[in-house]
């Protein structure tokens, strides 16, 4: 199944799609820009766009996207509730990042909002351990993150823009994620795009069971080994690292 994360910037949104296997083995096909202004309709149309459209695995079975989540943290948030209102039902979700640990990856949703928009409390600190704990893994299989190979070094860089430091307070030590790096957005989208996958709820191994048990379709032409192709938009294709 498929995921994505959305940051939203002064002037631009940034969006990650995560494709999830079998004990939350994963896979990173695609980071997306999309500049303009966050305040106008035709930068939210590009993302709808982008949102909306079908994809094709190696084995032939359509995919979309299943959930989103849109950060509402910074200078735009009405424009994000107005967009994530609008899209409940499609499960696009806004979101406020909320630190400290302990936290739940997602918490329950409120609507104390001008539009009454469901948003949902996400634990950065949580859901960022996490994934640094993931990245971690070298042998692929259950958490194992899988990476295109069309992502420039340039991701890589926002995705490793902070690290875990120890502080203490009035005597008590406490954890917190700090930047090292000026541009974390690659980070952020991935922690989001769990978030979705979190709020989701869907048991991605009993899906695969039955994936696995429905009549085989005729053979299509044998695709090259390890790519994931959108059946339209994006025009890209992914080997994987």
């Amino acid at each position: 199944m498929l995921t994505a994360g959305v940051d939203c910037q002064d002037n631009r949104l940034e969006a990650t799609l995560i494709g999830w296997g079998r004990d939350d083995e994963s896979w990173v096909i695609d980071h997306k820009t999309f500049y303009g202004d966050p305040s106008t309709p035709q930068l939210w149309t590009d993302l709808d766009s982008f949102l909306g459209s079908e994809f094709t695995n190696v084995a032939g079975r359509k995919m979309t996207i299943r959930a989103a989540c849109v950060d509402s943290g910074g200078h735009f948030t009405n424009s994000v509730y107005t967009y994530c209102k609008k899209n409940m039902g499609r499960r696009i979700f806004a979101i406020k990042g909320v630190g400290g640990e302990g936290r739940a990856i997602a918490g329950r949703p409120s609507k104390n909002n001008v539009v009454r928009c469901p948003l949902f409390p996400i634990g950065v600190h949580t859901v960022k351990e996490l994934l640094y704990t993931r990245l971690r893994i070298a042998e692929e299989g259950p958490g194992y993150v899988h990476f295109s190979d069309e992502l420039p070094d340039e991701y890589f860089r926002q995705l490793t823009a902070e690290k875990i430091v120890t502080r203490y307070h009035k005597g008590f030590k406490k954890r917190e994620f700090i930047k090292v790096r000026p541009r974390n957005e690659a980070l952020d989208c991935f922690a989001y795009a769990i978030a979705a996958y979190t709020i989701l709820g869907v048991n991605v191994n009993s899906m695969a069971s039955r994936i696995e048990q429905m009549p085989q379709k005729k053979a299509a032409p044998k695709p090259k080994p390890e790519r994931f192709m959108p059946s339209r938009g994006g025009g890209f294709v992914n080997a994987w690292r």
